[in-house]
């Protein structure tokens, strides 16, 4: 293991619930009360998966999915006491790969971790290509005649599919 997860809940108590769990299960974990921070430490550490809650102080999680998903690939599970339906369309439309409403079970939360994780690595390195588009399917990077091309979350996705 020893993937870094990055963790945003404002509650600290669930912050410091999930570092343990994650801990314990061998993960590095970083953990942040609001987006901001987050944000500054995704742009310095190597992260495998993001757990955000809906709700933060600064901006809300929703937001801060969409500021990651502009220039990051990694896996993001949402974690919200909000289980409205219209916010969990939102999440899934912005690239979240989980939702999970609170109050939820710890060990459940870390297993769909190492379920994600386990689909994510094994996607690593792997390649397609057709008529001259090159996907790196792990790396979230698609080339057209060898010139890089910037894709949503989405697109990437879409193709990927197609």
């Amino acid at each position: 293991m020893g993937e870094n997860i990055l963790i945003v809940d404002d509650e600290k108590e669930i912050a410091d619930l999930l570092e343990v769990c994650l801990k314990n299960d061998g993960y590095t974990v970083y953990k942040f009360y609001n987006g901001t921070e987050a944000f500054r430490a995704i742009e310095k550490e190597d992260i495998h998966l993001a757990i955000l809650d809906i709700m933060l102080p600064d901006m809300d999680g929703l937001q801060l999915c969409r500021k990651i998903r502009e220039k990051y690939y990694f896996p993001i599970i949402m974690l919200t006491a909000r289980g409205e339906e219209r916010d969990e369309l939102q999440g899934f439309e912005l690239g979240v790969d989980e939702y999970i409403s609170k109050p939820f079970s710890p060990k459940i939360l870390v297993a769909r971790v190492e379920a994600i994780l386990r689909r994510t690595v094994q996607t690593e390195g792997e390649q397609i290509e057709a008529g001259g588009i090159v996907m790196d399917v792990g790396g979230h990077h698609v080339s057209i005649d060898g010139k890089s091309i910037n894709l949503s979350y989405k697109e990437f996705e879409l193709l990927q599919y197609f």
